[in-house]
Formats: C-alpha cells, sequence, structure tokens
C-alpha cells in the first residue's frame, strides 16, 4: 500500500530533488511522500552503530512524526523525488499499516539465523520492492555497499564480500556493466 492510493495530489506538491547519499532535512512537524527513487531511514545505536529501520520508495510517506526517537535521518539511496505533505495532513490506518508491514518484512529478514539466508533474503526482497525485471532475472538500480548490507544484517563487511562472492559462483546473482545487482530467476 502506498500513499497514492491515500493521497491522489488534490493540490500541486513543490517537489525537491536530492541526489544520491543525500540527507533530507527532517523537522518534528515535516512529511515527506517519495514520488521517485528509493531512501533508507537511519538511526544509531548507544555504541554509534548505524541502524537500517527502513527502505521506502515511491509512495511511501517518512519523516520525524513517524520515529520519534533521535537521531532520525532519511538517506537517499537514489536520485530522489519527493514532496513534503501539507501541514494539515493526518496519516490514515492505511499509512500506517503500510509502515508497519513493511517494518515486519525487513525485521523477518534481519532475524534470520543463518548470515547467508539473511543476506540472501535481503536481496531477494530489495529487488523485489525496488527493482525492475530483467529476462533472465531482476536488477537493482540502487548501490549499497557491503559495510551497508552487513550493518543492514548484523554482520561484518568482510562476511558480506566473501557470500556475495559464493552468490556469484553459484550463480544466484550477478552484476550489471553500471555495477548494479541482478538477481537471477531460479
Amino acid at each position: 500500500m502506498s500513499l497514492n492510493s491515500v493521497i491522489t495530489k488534490p493540490q500541486k506538491l513543490k517537489q525537491h530533488q536530492f541526489k544520491r547519499r543525500q540527507l533530507i532535512p527532517l523537522t518534528d512537524i515535516l512529511l515527506w511522500r517519495i514520488d521517485a527513487g528509493v531512501v533508507r531511514t537511519l538511526t544509531k545505536n548507544e555504541e554509534e552503530n548505524t541502524i537500517t529501520l527502513g527502505f521506502w520508495g515511491q509512495g511511501d510517506i517518512v519523516g520525524q512524526p513517524l520515529f520519534p526517537s533521535y537521531p532520525y535521518q532519511v538517506e537517499c539511496l537514489t536520485i530522489v523525488e519527493a514532496s513534503i505533505l501539507p501541514r494539515g495532513y493526518f496519516y490514515t490506518q492505511e499509512v500506517m499499516l503500510s509502515h508497519i508491514q513493511k517494518t515486519q518484512e525487513l525485521l523477518r529478514i534481519i532475524h534470520s539465523r543463518k548470515i547467508k539466508l539473511r543476506l540472501l533474503r535481503l536481496l531477494k526482497w530489495l529487488t523485489d520492492r525496488f527493482g525492475n525485471q530483467l529476462p533472465e532475472g531482476k536488477i537493482l538500480d540502487m548501490r549499497l555497499t557491503h559495510q551497508e548490507l552487513a550493518e543492514i544484517i548484523g554482520t561484518s563487511r568482510v562476511t558480506v564480500t566473501r557470500l556475495l562472492n559464493q552468490f556469484e559462483k553459484e550463480q544466484k546473482i550477478g552484476w550489471s556493466q553500471n555495477n548494479c545487482l541482478i538477481i537471477f530467476n531460479h
């Protein structure tokens, strides 16, 4: 479910464009609708480790009011177009359910016992949500570093690199000419 089914542009909202890796500005009352691209929401724990809270794309809503803890950041993983929602906008049950469902999907993945399964399920989930269909599988146009993947699934960068190499040898994944991940059909 996305915001597009809740708000059908009753008024023209001003679009803002953000570069890859740019942080979207936040305030305690500001909500953003992602119109194009992919972002991830982040926080830090007591040890200053990055914790990924979710991945959001076209039609999703992000903003500080949806996560009342600090620090909270919205990082662009691709070029992003987003609109500030009108001040009087209130989020509906549908929007909240969508957030909960997507967060639960990610939690289910990162709590898989085996790290190999965690990584493979994360890559599949990301390509299912944000990838584009190819004859041989799906391609993910956003780039996450091995370190970022490691942070998401709770392992080391070295382990992620080793597993990605293994997946490639097993022909589960491949890479495009632009170094975008391809998950092969099996």
